[in-house]
């Protein structure tokens, strides 16, 4: 008997629907390749890079956050200790009175908070095994910082890394409308801290959201970089460094001398009585941070805790006025209570600053260059931490622009205000309103480290190149910051454009 047309219509119907199911799941767990928008550097050809799939964190990541909730609610600190007056001049040259006293806190007041941070560490959870896999970049962006993020991101694919990379932001509210769907063709994911902390309510300042996206992306080991902390040669490297690999956690240096309580070691653990000396260690920029969780999920537990009570106890207590308040010193003070081993790297920064229209360099800064930590003996920079001038080219490039509703506060939301601002090349107050005014370079290049340390590579010209491209294609792109974007460029590096109305001139 012959299958009536009925019977073959459903073989027909579910062979397709099989044939979806499979080509979803192929989709799902293979490689993603993209094509580099930019040319190669050095003889490089312009091609594909394969990125491996970013899978979603596990429902476990938000379970394992709620029991870390309720073990920092059963000891909180036992005194309300608000953000002091900043006294960063008087802070750089502290003595031990002035440390000693900033703070009005008693020997018994110190005492009851050492027991009880003794019985908050004995009680951290260890690492959970199986719930966190692969290498990868974790971002902080979301509202403003995002266009700033932008540039980072770009930075990071021209200069060739594979490394899968997340994006986090406090929720969806926080972001621009398309851009996750744009990053998701290069290897990228956007993650949302609301999907994975039931409550938010501690998190009151944007500081304390670096060791959640840490203690929450799908990674095992984590490149952690702030939004407007970039690479200035491929990163991909960093997890093959020694001084990684021993211990599992990597800081760099921040320009100022610590200033915490000399109550710090004591309550901390780290110290059998309170100190009576300066602390002579460095504070720490913490804008890149390379963990391995395994290795240091005690320490990274902890820092959240000092995180979760941060803006009520801990920042004031690790700072006292000086610079630097908010997570910064965190992560240090963790791995010092712990007594674990971890890797500070032995390189003062060194200090990026403009240039003054001969190449040299003038004034006191406009960003942080960070060393590789693969090679401990010599300087060589890797990261660009922007803390000054901030590589958005919407920030730079505009007239007059309009704040997108993700950059807006809630407030400003609900009245459906329109928010706006001018950009570095319309405000003649601006540091550098007269490079971008006559296409000159921002960065001095006759200093050490003014050219990273590859020598072929221009890192300033490859900024431009990056938010070119976001000035004309995609979410953030706008027809006259494009043209003078493209403009810039080639006064400034005597190089044309790279696009033609949006389209990809370089890799075809």
């Amino acid at each position: 008997m012959r299958p009536s047309t009925t019977y073959r219509s459903r073989k027909i119907v579910l062979f397709f629907i099989a044939l979806f199911g499979i080509f979803q799941l192929y989709r799902v767990r293979s490689p993603v390749s993209f094509r580099i928008p930019f040319p190669s550097h050095g003889d490089r050809p312009c091609s594909s890079i394969p990125i491996p799939t970013i899978q979603e964190p596990p429902p476990e990541v938000s379970a394992q956050w709620t029991h870390l909730q309720q073990l920092f609610d059963l000891h909180p600190p036992n005194l309300a200790m608000e953000r002091g007056d900043f006294k960063g001049g008087q802070m750089a040259k502290a003595t031990v009175a002035l440390l000693a006293d900033y703070l009005d806190m008693t020997m018994e007041e110190a005492s009851a908070m050492r027991d009880e941070h003794a019985n908050l560490t004995r009680a951290l959870p260890t690492y959970p095994q199986g719930l966190f896999k692969g290498r990868g970049i974790v971002i902080l962006a979301g509202g403003k910082y995002s266009e700033i993020a932008a540039t980072t991101l770009g930075m990071i694919r021209l200069l060739g890394s594979r490394l899968p990379i997340e994006v986090w932001m406090i929720d969806r509210i926080e972001e621009k409308t398309g851009w996750c769907d744009d990053l998701s063709t290069q290897g990228i994911a956007c993650r949302f801290v609301s999907d994975y902390l039931q409550d938010m309510s501690p998190f009151s300042h944007h500081y304390q959201l670096k060791i959640a996206a840490i203690l929450c992306s799908s990674f095992a080991e984590v490149l952690f970089l702030d939004g407007d902390s970039m690479p200035v040669v491929n990163p991909d490297k960093i997890f093959k460094a020694s001084a990684y690999v021993g211990t599992g956690a990597v800081l760099w240096p921040d320009y100022w001398k610590a200033t915490e309580s000399p109550y710090t070691g004591y309550i901390t653990g780290r110290s059998s009585k309170k100190d009576t000396q300066v602390p002579q260690f460095q504070t720490v920029d913490s804008g890149q941070m390379l963990w391995n969780k395994e290795k240091q999920w005690k320490a990274l537990c902890l820092s959240a805790y000092y995180n979760y009570f941060g803006p009520t106890y801990w920042y004031t207590l690790f700072t006292q006025g000086g610079p630097g308040w908010g997570d910064k010193d965190t992560f240090p003070t963790a791995l010092r209570a712990l007594g674990v081993e971890w890797t500070m790297i032995p390189h003062h920064l060194q200090t990026q600053r403009y240039d003054d229209g001969t190449g040299h360099g003038k004034g006191s800064g406009m960003a942080m260059m960070q060393a590789d930590p693969t090679d401990m003996k010599d300087f060589r920079s890797l990261f660009l931490h922007s803390n000054f001038i901030k590589f958005s080219v919407r920030r730079l490039m505009c007239d007059t622009c309009i704040e997108d509703p993700s950059a807006l506060k809630a407030e400003q939301r609900l009245k459906g205000q329109e928010v706006t601002f001018k950009g570095s090349v319309a405000n003649p107050k601006s540091a550098i309103w007269e490079p971008l005014t006559f296409g000159k370079r921002i960065f001095s290049t006759k200093m050490k480290n003014g050219l990273n340390d590859m020598g072929t590579l221009d890192t300033e010209k490859d900024m431009w190149r990056v938010m070119e491209r976001v000035g004309c294609e995609g979410v953030f792109s706008d027809d006259t910051i494009c043209r003078r974007t493209q403009r810039h460029i080639y006064k400034t590096f005597g190089e044309v454009s790279k696009w033609e109305g949006g389209s990809e001139r370089t890799c075809s």
